[in-house]
């Protein structure tokens, strides 16, 4: 055999044995007499006895398949399908005149999915404030129509906690290798403290409770950004002048400096089990928690104090 055979010899074996693919020659569509399926979407490759080229794996013969269903399809009826997308080249129809379809599973109750989906979200609902009613969530599912053959289950890939108010939340029915998904608008029902301001107050001053009516409302009819709880305010004070009959937004607070540079201090001194205190001086504004250099007088040296409160600041050796 000369070169020129070898190589032909070389290209036949490669055609063979890749398997059917499109525009490679003819390939055979087996088409049994029964297909039982478990979705509600019949493709080629689920008709199919047998393997089909990659490229009408995944034509749709039939669809919209209803619960414990039968429907018939025939040999013509797949043909026509794979000519009016260009994909018949070389097909050679075997098998039985007609496949009938068999849909297995039932159609799911709206009522066990909207279930379902309150199980899945319930975790991501914030605690209650202290001695505030019961948050509660209301979900709204869109018109779905669900199908499933055996166990399924409710997903969402959400983890963070949902606000206040309505939150879109992407939800997924998974029914073995096959999955559904579609938005729940999901409104959290949250009550939080809220406080009216009962008369004007100047930007800069600390805040006290009693400059303000607190009110229990649900903060799903509310603007987002209010002030919520009445620690909101503990060290604060506002960044703006605040006028009576306003809410405390978030926005409108600063920590308050409870320690000013240049104020004379006590600098409590904490080594293991014994504490000591002199005087110092601080060099920096401080709120509370806050770490600010101070001067030990004592001493003269400069070490970085944590404010414990009013003219206090703590220095751990």
């Amino acid at each position: 055999m000369n070169g020129n055979g070898k190589w032909m010899a070389l290209v036949i074996v490669v055609l063979v044995t890749a398997g059917p693919v499109l525009g490679a020659g003819t390939w055979n569509l087996v088409l049994p007499d029964t297909v039982v399926l478990d979705h509600d979407v019949a493709t080629l490759k689920d008709v199919a006895d047998g393997p089909v080229p990659v490229a009408v794996r995944d034509l749709v013969i039939r669809a919209g398949l209803k619960p414990n269903s039968v429907v018939m399809v025939s040999r013509q009826d797949i043909l026509r399908r794979l000519v009016t997308v260009g994909l018949a080249r070389g097909v050679r129809l075997r098998g039985a005149s007609h496949s009938h379809l068999i849909f297995a599973g039932r159609e799911l109750d709206v009522g066990e999915i909207h279930q379902e989906v309150r199980r899945v979200i319930q975790p991501l609902v914030p605690s209650s404030y202290p001695g505030a009613p019961d948050s509660w969530i209301e979900l709204d599912l869109p018109k779905i129509e669900l199908a499933a053959a055996g166990s399924w289950r409710v997903e969402t890939d959400r983890t963070e906690m949902i606000d206040p108010g309505r939150n879109l939340i992407r939800i997924s029915v998974v029914n073995g290798d096959r999955q559904e998904s579609f938005p729940v608008a999901v409104t959290l029902h949250q009550f939080g403290e809220v406080g009216l301001i009962n008369h004007d107050l100047k930007r800069d001053m600390p805040l006290e409770e009693d400059m303000f009516n607190w009110q229990w409302r649900d903060l799903a009819d509310l603007d987002h950004g209010l002030a919520v709880d009445r620690t909101s305010i503990q060290g604060a004070s506002p960044t703006r002048n605040l006028k009576t009959g306003d809410y405390l937004r978030q926005s409108d607070l600063k920590e308050t400096p409870i320690i000013l540079a240049g104020d004379s201090v006590e600098l409590r001194i904490n080594r293991g089990q014994v504490a000591v205190a002199v005087r110092a001086l601080a060099r920096q504004n401080g709120c509370l928690g806050q770490t600010i250099p101070v001067r030990n007088e004592l001493t003269g040296r400069l070490v970085n104090a944590r404010v414990a409160g009013p003219g206090l600041v703590e220095w751990r050796r």
